[in-house]
């Protein structure tokens, strides 16, 4: 028995879910099985289902996978089963499907995150031999191709050069002057396969040759010269070989293809299979749907479910049944969503039977072996008498069916006769579902309804909601309270007379008229309530969204700031040994009579530099000391300096700091930077008078750079690095020569150095300087 009923599936639309899906498959079996899709009955075969169209959307996101079009087989196979010889057309067709089939197999295969689609086409054997044999002698238009065989290639080309000698036989006649008179046009042309020239008819008798036709005037004659005659012979003689050998080698490949099409069939049919969970997922992807949670228990719990088939309109409803509430009744005013939301539960549970996931946040299916539905439009007061008989037809044949796994769905139920009767006739029907088990969805106008509602230990009220100021629906569900239907309301906006709506209103009784008001009070409190919530949560989604931003802003600044102290400490290390290195290179190449010494305002210099970075930068790279305080630091000690990875000896005890001489150079150094190093100090040189005349000379080399001939990506790193050497060797004013040439380099690096912000007065040369080829700057 099927899950649902043609009438339910067309009442629920289900056909067009259908056509959405067919759509988008690409082979013509699939297309054919989409279009008459039924959800299975067996629930280990839906979550096999579900579950393989979850695969399919990963994998689809992983690789790109898409199926390749391809037409149907299945007639083709049949012959070659039959030993019948197929068409080159078929015999493509059937190397396609393979090719494609091998090609969406392989995929699947080389994911790791398809074990369902692995073992769904287990059975696939790829069948490259007679798929490379196919399309090497069958092009992709269905002709027969040259090197299909050898003998082919062969006559062809024989083809091909006697259609050449005899086109060119033809056409002598038309030169020859003698028949120049006779010639209709001086065109060769082809009539039943052999070359002829157009001869006008009252000359037909003064060239030598055979009629093939005639024009429709007769004023033509189409006639092939006897010169042409041998050669045409040949020509068709060559042709009639080529059909044979075009036969035999589409028998050939046809008796392969009837070898293996109990696996060509097996193949398609896998093939088919992806096709169709690809297309699941595709249309899973573009309902921004999710896989629903599918159980045993006869429950349904949808969380901002959208009707699948209202696309970017569908309003987010939210509902649950189960073994304590097995009946929701949903009232309100009409055109207000009861029946959408009645229709989308019912294309949920087909869908997902179907293996399709549902365009909702969340999902839980249980296990449901039918669906009984009485949904139709019953608005024509001509048709009451015969839409009340067939709903208490419907209604006869759900109560006789009805059990613990059936979902039923009726839209206004006792509608259609004497409100009184059909209510009562509702609610004992309502009840017979209850105490079957069912779980049911029923909308209703009927007060009578929303106090059954009201009163019954496994019955929720629900209504669809309005604005109670416009009394616009709009079309969100709230469950747990009874809605009005808003007839008065709806007559007033109708701009029905007042005169009349108001003695309709007259003739309610009182107690009508009080739970009609208290349902509006109802409505309204509701109303506003639900607006506090929505606000609350778009500022509890805002508060979030503003501390995440904060924090990743945070993130981003410390993360830039250690990178950047990171790269300066890096920097200035290296500058400082290579600086060192330098030193102690022109100390050796003078023979050791004196080293070059940095003045003591410049070791200043440098030591406040580095200890104003770091506290810009934040960073505290001293180390944290435990235990009993270390002996203090004195004269003489060799000690490691922390912040720049250098050896030295302390020249001056300066109380916080110390004067440390690391190899040429002497530096001011907070003493929280320094570690002792154990070992003897080495000794320090006492001839400082030629180390001095040697710094000197490099002082002098290195206040100008010369960077003519150069672009300005190239001399722009090469001046930075020249200005941070003169800071902390404390060089002032510096030359920098750029030539004139066009002008651009040195006005570039003019722009560069007035930007610098450790540069001041920059100026061209004067005449004696170097002119507008030299720039002259001061550091700060």
């Amino acid at each position: 028995m099927n899950l649902i009923d043609a009438r339910g599936r067309e009442v629920l639309d289900f056909d067009r879910i259908r056509e959405r899906l067919a759509g988008l498959t690409h082979a013509a079996q699939a297309f054919a099985r989409a279009s008459e899709l039924e959800p299975a009955t067996d629930f280990a075969q839906v979550r096999r289902l579900v579950a393989e169209t979850a695969e399919m959307r990963a994998l689809m996101n992983e690789s790109g996978f898409a199926p390749a079009r391809i037409g149907d087989v299945d007639a083709a196979l049949a012959d070659a089963r039959r030993g019948l010889p197929l068409s080159a057309h078929d015999l493509r067709a059937i190397a396609d499907q393979l090719a494609a089939a091998a090609s969406g197999a392989r995929i699947v295969r080389e994911s790791e995150h398809t074990p369902l689609l692995r073992e769904r086409i287990a059975a696939f054997r790829a069948l490259p031999t007679l798929v490379n044999r196919i399309i090497e002698a069958i092009d992709e238009r269905g002709l027969v191709l040259d090197r299909a065989s050898a003998a082919l290639a062969r006559i062809r080309r024989g083809i091909a050069q006697a259609q050449d000698d005899a086109r060119d036989r033809a056409a002598a006649i038309l030169r020859s002057p003698k028949y120049a008179r006779a010639v209709q046009d001086q065109i060769v042309t082809v009539r039943d396969g052999r070359f002829v020239v157009p001869i006008k008819a009252e000359f037909s008798g003064e060239v030598p040759g055979i009629v093939h036709d005639a024009s429709s005037s007769g004023a033509t004659l189409f006639i092939e010269p006897l010169e042409a005659l041998e050669t045409n012979n040949r020509l068709r003689s060559l042709r009639a070989q080529e059909e044979h050998e075009v036969a035999r080698i589409l028998a050939e490949l046809s008796a392969l293809a009837g070898g293996e099409a109990a696996q060509i069939g097996t193949n398609v049919a896998l093939y088919v299979e992806l096709d169709l969970a690809c297309a699941r997922a595709t249309l899973a992807e573009r309902m921004n749907a999710v896989p629903p949670q599918l159980v045993e228990e006869a429950v349904i719990d949808v969380h901002d479910g959208r009707h699948p088939l209202l696309d970017g309109r569908a309003v987010p409803q939210s509902l649950r049944l189960d073994d304590d509430v097995r009946l929701l009744l949903i009232s309100g005013p009409n055109m207000g969503g009861k029946t959408v939301a009645l229709k989308m539960v019912g294309l949920f549970v087909t869908m997902a039977g179907c293996g399709m996931h549902v365009p909702a946040v969340s999902a839980v299916i249980g296990r449901f072996t039918r669906i009984f539905t009485d949904i139709g439009d019953e608005q024509s007061i001509a048709q009451n008498a015969s839409t009340f008989s067939a709903h208490l037809r419907r209604l006869a044949a759900i109560v006789e069916g009805a059990g613990q796994r059936s979902l039923i769905l009726i839209d206004e139920i006792g509608a259609g006769t004497e409100p009184g009767a059909g209510a009562a006739l509702a609610v004992a029907v309502l009840e017979r579902f209850i105490e079957a088990g069912a779980r049911c969805i029923a909308t209703t106008h009927a007060t009578e309804l929303k106090l059954f509602g009201a009163g019954h230990a496994h019955v929720r009220n629900a209504s669809v909601r309005f604005d109670p100021e416009t009394y616009v629906p709009t079309y969100q569900l709230d469950v747990g309270s009874p809605g009005q239907s808003l007839a008065f309301a709806l007559a007033r906006t109708m701009e029905l007379d007042p005169a009349v709506v108001a003695r309709a209103e007259a003739l309610l009784s009182d107690a009508e008229r009080d739970y009609d008001r208290a349902l509006a009070e109802l409505a309204q409190e509701r109303s506003r309530t639900t607006h506090e919530r929505e606000q609350l949560d778009r500022d509890r989604v805002a508060l979030h969204t503003l501390e995440e931003v904060a924090r990743r802003k945070a993130e981003t600044a410390d993360r830039e700031r250690r990178e950047l102290a990171a790269r300066a400490e890096a920097r200035l290390s290296e500058a400082l040994r290579n600086f060192n290195a330098e030193l102690e290179r022109r100390s050796a190449q003078s023979g050791g009579r004196g080293r070059a010494r940095v003045t003591p305002g410049q070791s200043d210099l440098l030591s406040r530099t580095l200890d104003e970075m770091r506290r810009d930068l934040g960073l505290d790279r001293a180390p944290r000391r435990t235990g009993p305080a270390p002996a203090p630091i004195g004269v003489g000690d060799r000690v490691v300096v922390t912040t720049l990875d250098q050896e030295g000896v302390v020249a001056e005890d300066l109380g916080d700091h110390a004067l440390v001489s690391i190899g040429s150079m002497r530096m001011t150094v907070p003493k929280t930077e320094l570690h002792r190093r154990a070992g003897p100090a080495p000794r320090l040189p006492r001839d400082h008078a030629a180390g001095e005349a040697r710094l000197a000379a490099a002082t002098s080399a290195q206040t100008q750079l010369d960077v003519r001939g150069q672009r300005y990506l190239e001399a722009e790193p090469k001046v930075d690095q020249w200005i941070d050497r003169a800071v902390l060797m404390g060089y002032s004013p510096l030359r920098l020569v750029h030539g004139k040439g066009t002008g651009l380099l040195g006005r570039g690096l003019q722009e560069h150095l007035r930007a610098h912000p450790s540069v001041t007065g920059v100026r061209y040369g004067n005449a004696d300087e170097g002119g507008s080829g030299v720039t002259v700057f001061e550091l700060r």
